[in-house]
């Protein structure tokens, strides 16, 4: 059997009473969530649940993830962490697709919990630390490479969320790319700003594993984060581009003393050239941008010395080059690669990615064909290694025989000072097929007007490219890693029509 190492008893181990979580102050230590995931792991096993089986845990960011994670990692079961956002009937979903035996819900959670069919559940609180308190912890034992330890469900952005089956094996392999990637020092202060039930939570078992106390953000408010970075003298950070947008543009900024932080990580989502230019500027930070996806980890990496808006401002629209421990192609539809500059779609392997979806074979096998993840995106090289993501293969929009990248017209709006965020997408147009159409959220002292942005499109953009109609909104819709769903937005427009755009 190959074996990994366990994610927490090394820090246990050699700062057993230093912060290993920490969420609203409320602070568990390393030698506490090292034993608590034993006991958990335990208990688990006194409940007649078979390694190979499942529990799901539905709660906002609280302190007991990490044990929960790892106990059921040392149980040799698979963790399916809720998203907190679902509507009971989409959670209904994850939990008949994925078949818990066991639900643990968190404060805010239980009655909804109580709706979902489980054979065993039980509490976060007084209930859950009394199992914890009245149960040995599980002996030690080695840790599967193979086993399957979380199923993390894809977004949805494109249709029924699919559980990723992530083993032992690639979680370590994406905790090593991490540490390589951001070099982690135990004495580091480390803020998670994402959903643990996202793939971000692997950053946070990365930085576990480092010995570095995490400070978790329960619910993101750009006052209160700001807040935690002076209070706690934050180093390192995780935020997606929607987060660094709301923060650099928070009139605390101005004032807040963020001299601790050297280190920003950011990824999820594509982030316009003009927000990272300004937040590099506001943080005074190193940046590190990783690229990929739930299935894949992050499989390329724009590093800090490339964050150079002076010497290097082109690659402020880049994906970075390939990540350690990955391989990147850019291919065509027959897998074949495409000449540097052409634009393909994105594929990559590694030992970080998912076994496959969980009972979704065809799926499955359609992703992971030929063993390489195809990830849906659309990117071309440069003759120096470099990624740019276009778009989502998706997302792109075709009028008139031209294809259109959404993210293209999306970098130029952001350009805009009157634009706060904003997305394109295609409508239906009888002539041309489909019609660029920009829906766009203004600073709240802006009065800018359509005719004015439509100027500045096209003083910036191929005639094509530039939106034929511009929609004001007070915000967008976005998941709960600031993806803005553009399958939402879309949906007005396509309805009726026998050509339907996801």
């Amino acid at each position: 059997m190959i074996t990994v190492p366990d994610i927490i008893q090394q820090s246990a181990f050699q700062f057993p009473d230093r912060c290993a979580i920490s969420v609203n102050n409320e602070e568990l230590t390393f030698s506490e969530v090292d034993d608590r995931a034993s006991r958990l792991a335990q208990l688990i096993k006194t409940k007649g649940i078979s390694p190979g089986q499942r529990i799901a845990f539905l709660a906002m960011n609280e302190k007991e993830f990490f044990e929960i994670q790892i106990g059921a990692i040392r149980a040799g079961v698979a963790l399916v962490p809720l998203n907190f956002r679902l509507a009971v009937p989409e959670l209904a979903f994850i939990m008949e697709n994925s078949n818990p035996q066991l639900l643990i819900t968190g404060p805010g959670f239980h009655e909804i919990g109580e709706q979902l069919h489980c054979p065993e559940r039980i509490a976060l609180g007084p209930e859950y630390e009394q199992a914890l308190e009245s149960i040995s912890p599980l002996e030690r034992s080695p840790i599967d490479a193979s086993q399957i330890c979380s199923v993390l469900y894809t977004s949805g952005t494109t249709g029924r969320p699919k559980g990723t089956l992530i083993s032992n094996q690639a979680l370590w392999a994406r905790i090593v790319s991490f540490t390589l990637e951001y070099k982690p020092d135990p004495n580091d202060i480390y803020l998670q700003g994402l959903p643990l039930f996202h793939i971000a939570a692997n950053v946070s078992f990365t930085y576990a594993y480092n010995g570095v106390p995490n400070i978790v953000i329960r619910e993101f408010n750009p006052a209160e984060v700001i807040h935690v970075l002076e209070e706690k003298n934050v180093t390192d950070a995780l935020f997606v581009p929607t987060m660094i947008n709301l923060l650099i543009n928070h009139p605390d900024i101005e004032t807040a003393d963020l001299s601790s932080l050297d280190f920003v990580a950011y990824g999820a989502s594509t982030i316009p050239p003009s927000v990272l230019e300004k937040a590099i500027e506001v943080f005074d930070a190193d940046f590190c941008q990783l690229f990929g996806m739930t299935e894949t980890s992050g499989c390329t990496a724009l590093r800090p010395e490339d964050h150079d808006p002076v010497n290097k401002p082109h690659l402020l629209s880049s994906a970075g080059v390939v990540a350690h421990g990955f391989e990147v192609r850019v291919v065509n539809d027959q897998d074949i690669d495409v000449q540097v500059g052409e634009v393909g779609e994105v594929i990559c392997r590694g030992p970080a990615l998912m076994d496959g979806y969980l009972g979704d074979e065809e799926a499955t096998a359609a992703a992971l064909r030929g063993g390489w993840m195809h990830t849906g995106d659309l990117g071309k090289l440069d003759d120096e290694g470099y990624l740019y993501i276009t778009d989502r293969k998706k997302d792109m929009i075709i009028s008139g025989g031209e294809n259109i990248y959404p993210r293209e017209v999306e970098d130029v709006l952001f350009s805009h000072e009157a634009v706060h965020s904003a997305a394109v997408i295609g409508i239906p147009d009888k002539r041309w097929g489909e019609q660029v159409h920009a829906i766009v959220v203004r600073h709240p002292d802006s009065t800018i007007q359509e005719m004015d942005l439509l100027v500045y499109a096209r003083e910036n953009l191929a005639g094509y490219k530039v939106p034929k109609s511009v929609e004001f909104v007070e915000e967008l819709p976005v998941n709960a890693t600031g993806k803005v769903l553009k399958k939402i937005l879309r949906e007005p427009y396509w309805e009726g029509h026998e050509r339907q755009v996801h």
